[in-house]
């Protein structure tokens, strides 16, 4: 067995298996972090050529226009591990795990970890700190504003994507910089003095993405760009209910063309 499929196999076994005499609040614990910490592994094999070479540390730098993707791989590592925060976060109250909050932060850190620890041992990456900065500051931004729900009513993180040009299935969709912006996103309907009144339905934005990074990239961009932009956006969460399905999906995924914002490219 190849030391990839015998790693997969362990955290499976581990965590589905090795589980069963635990409490059942405590056993969603240890599902939930095997189950990613699985298919992060599944994917970084298939992906990413894990463990094929010795292991090695790598400085990527952050925003630069000479690092690897211009710092969208940043942002989109602080999304990916919010995001990862959110939704274990999510199932361990479900479960009545008791502090749920610590305990998705922890887990969620740990399987971001182990994306890092998985590059170190690939060809083309390493283990990056810029990346695991990313990761602590995105589960910290999850845990802080589910301990002050009064800012998490106000607060969102976002992704927005759309495939790029260059884009097709044979590329890596988790990579695809060009198609992708994140924000930050903060909603009227959060603030007492707006509720009432039509400014409850919007929110202001503040996003950064890049353009022309990539290798499938050229002749859709004649060189590399970086933007920030701020903007005003319809509160879709506000708008369809934030206690509904959509609503829950537009807390955390932004759809093109719903805002207005100026953009500076750098």
């Amino acid at each position: 067995m190849r030391l990839p499929s015998l790693s997969l196999s362990i955290l499976t076994l581990l965590s589905l298996g090795g589980c069963t005499n635990l409490s059942p609040p405590d056993r969603a614990v240890a599902r939930d972090f095997g189950l990613a910490a699985g298919a992060f592994t599944a994917w970084g094999v298939s992906k990413w050529d894990w463990f094929k070479h010795s292991p090695k540390f790598k400085q990527e730098g952050w925003f630069g226009a000479d690092t690897h993707a211009g710092g969208a791989d940043k942002t989109g590592h602080l999304y990916m591990s919010y995001l990862l925060t959110e939704g274990l976060l999510w199932d361990f109250k479900r479960h009545q795990v008791t502090h749920p909050e610590d305990k998705a932060a922890i887990a969620a850190l740990a399987a971001m970890t182990l994306i890092e620890v998985g590059d170190a041992s690939s060809s083309k990456y390493g283990f990056s700190g810029e990346d695991f900065i990313a990761d602590a500051v995105g589960v910290g931004a999850s845990w802080w504003l589910s301990n002050h729900p009064e800012w998490g009513e106000r607060i969102d993180l976002r992704m927005e994507y759309w495939p790029s040009p260059g884009f097709s299935g044979k590329f890596d969709a988790a990579a695809d910089y060009s198609g992708m912006k994140h924000l930050i996103a903060i909603k009227g309907d959060g603030f007492a003095r707006l509720k009432g009144t039509p400014l409850e339905y919007l929110e202001l934005q503040a996003g950064y993405y890049t353009r022309g990074f990539r290798t499938y990239d050229k002749g859709h961009w004649d060189q590399p760009e970086r933007h920030t932009y701020v903007g005003v956006g319809l509160n879709l969460p506000r708008i369809f209910g934030k206690d509904s399905a959509a609503g829950t999906f537009f807390k955390y995924y932004q759809p093109p063309h719903t805002y207005l914002a100026t953009d500076n490219q750098f």
